[in-house]
């Protein structure tokens, strides 16, 4: 049982890291909060992904979701 915990939580922060570095965020921040929080972090990232892009195209920003 704690070896399935561990093993979803490296996984998770490997994820968060590989997702935040083709996202241009921060690596090692994405990456310990999947080890600390685990796919619980997930939406956290996209929100600032998000907000991050937004703030970066300033007024023009459009976001399509599909």
């Amino acid at each position: 049982m704690v070896f399935t915990i561990v093993l979803v939580l490296v996984f998770s922060g490997l994820l968060l890291g590989d997702a935040a570095f083709k996202a241009g965020l921060p690596v090692k921040r994405w990456a310990f909060a999947g080890f600390l929080f685990g796919p619980a972090a997930y939406p956290l990232f996209n929100s600032h992904k998000q907000l991050a892009y937004k703030k970066s195209m300033g007024k023009q920003a459009f976001w399509l979701e599909i």
